[in-house]
């Protein structure tokens, strides 16, 4: 009995020491715990981005879990690579705000935690090959310390975590010149060098390398083997311009008008965070334009559809110099044309993924124009004649209506009566006529007597 009590007694002191222990180890923890989260932080505190001085820390808990709430909401994040971006769900961040706030040391900098989550590469639908030289631990830093600050756009370039690439020809174009070219002038044209996110004109590069003075034609055959090299690639055309008719060495959709002097440039824009370069060499009459970077992720196609042909007409026009069956051609005819331009954009399994609509090139007919004689002369039907005969009309020359109209076929049948009346008046005429030899010496026969 007694060594029950003894027991029990035992027991009951074992716990009062164990809970004497507990409060005196443990007590001074929690209650400057509850006492520091009543008790502001000193001056100059920082959390992550945000300064809580003299913010207790359920203050300063609540205010920065708000400040993360909405830029949740609001924030956007993106992965460049070569003039691609891939948006990023903010749902792959989660922050640690109370440890961050319980952890915090009073009148210092400190990290706000944040922790990004490297399953979500796999739903922005990277290419593989990216996916596999991607360097995932320093993107995850750069993550994170991008978050921390809670910037409301985030864009990382992900060529930073990736190794060096070598650059490649990405596209080429080989074009035909014409006989009027400058082709010496042309083999002094320095290379091209589109830098990272930035434009190009045509113009402002001749000005700068000095061949401004070089001819419109020249330059619009530049332009055409530069336009036709760069559709291949994800350069984005800026200004273009086309000319009435197309010229004779320059294949149909890849024609491009340049005339400094109005204003005629041609431009394009590299979207890209990596240059191009871009290289001109005349191999006799021929220009071989040669683009090299980067290779891009996708491959690119250029289609042309909806070609069309428009007839000229045949404009007639008359001239009195030509005699009939005679012909002179003043214009030759040109057909018109009619053709769009598409990019189609393909994938690293050569899925097709998008067809850019790039431009619709309009060529007018240029009709012909034929000279023919004037039209010969038109017969009229004369209403007084009674033996049905025509009057010919000559254009250019006046009809009198008081001389007698001549007729063809035999002559009109004259009443015996008439002739008979018309005989005397001839005699008539003789005979004054033979009056009239004498010259008038002997004065005229009615003539009164002096």
């Amino acid at each position: 009995m007694k060594k029950q009590q003894i027991i029990k007694f035992s027991l009951i002191l074992s716990v009062l020491s164990i809970l004497i222990f507990s409060f005196t180890y443990f007590g001074s923890d929690i209650f400057s715990a509850r006492t520091s989260a009543k008790q502001g932080f000193s001056e100059n505190t920082t959390i992550g981005s945000f300064d809580v001085s003299n913010k207790s820390q359920d203050e300063a808990t609540t205010y920065i879990q708000t400040k993360v709430d909405s830029w949740l909401t609001k924030a956007k994040i993106r992965l460049a690579y070569k003039g691609q971006n891939y948006q990023v769900n903010t749902t792959s961040f989660v922050f640690g705000v109370e440890d961050s706030v319980s952890s915090a040391t009073s009148g210092a900098q400190n990290e706000l935690f944040v922790h990004w989550e490297e399953g979500a590469l796999n739903h922005l639908n990277l290419p593989s090959s990216i996916m596999a030289k991607l360097d995932t631990e320093k993107l995850t830093i750069k993550m994170q310390a991008s978050a921390q600050k809670l910037i409301p756009e985030i864009e990382i370039k992900l060529q930073d975590f990736l190794p060096a690439e070598e650059p490649v020809i990405i596209s080429r174009a080989l074009v035909k010149l014409s006989s009027d070219v400058e082709s010496e002038l042309i083999e002094e044209l320095v290379p091209i060098e589109i830098l990272p996110d930035s434009m190009f004109s045509l113009a402002a590069y001749a000005n700068e390398n000095g061949q401004a003075n070089l001819s419109a034609s020249t330059f619009s055959q530049i332009g055409s083997a530069l336009y036709q090299a760069l559709l291949q690639s994800d350069i984005s055309i800026v200004e273009r311009h086309v000319s009435s008719q197309l010229p004779k060495n320059i294949e149909l959709g890849y024609e491009t008008k340049v005339d400094f002097s109005k204003n005629l440039d041609l431009k394009f824009y590299n979207p890209n965070d990596k240059p191009y370069k871009i290289e001109l060499n005349l191999n006799g009459q021929e220009l071989d334009v040669v683009v090299t970077g980067t290779q891009p992720i996708y491959e690119y196609k250029i289609t042309a559809t909806g070609k069309q042909e428009f007839k000229p007409r045949i404009i007639n026009q008359y001239s009195p110099l030509l005699k009939q069956g005679q012909k002179s051609v003043q214009t030759e005819g040109i057909a018109g044309l009619l053709i769009k331009i598409n990019r189609e954009i393909y994938g690293e399994n050569g899925e097709l993924l998008k067809t850019e609509f790039i431009s619709e090139d309009f060529y007018p007919p240029i009709h012909r124009v034929e000279v023919l004689p004037l039209a010969p002369a038109v017969i009229q039907a004369d209403p007084d004649s009674t033996t049905g005969s025509d009057t010919v009309t000559v254009p250019g020359i006046e009809q009198n209506d008081s001389t007698p109209r001549q007729t063809s076929g035999t002559n009109p049948t004259v009443p015996a009566s008439d002739v008979e009346q018309q005989q005397p008046n001839d005699n008539q005429a003789n005979d004054d006529e033979h009056e009239t030899d004498d010259g008038g010496l002997w004065g005229k026969p009615n003539e009164q007597p002096k």
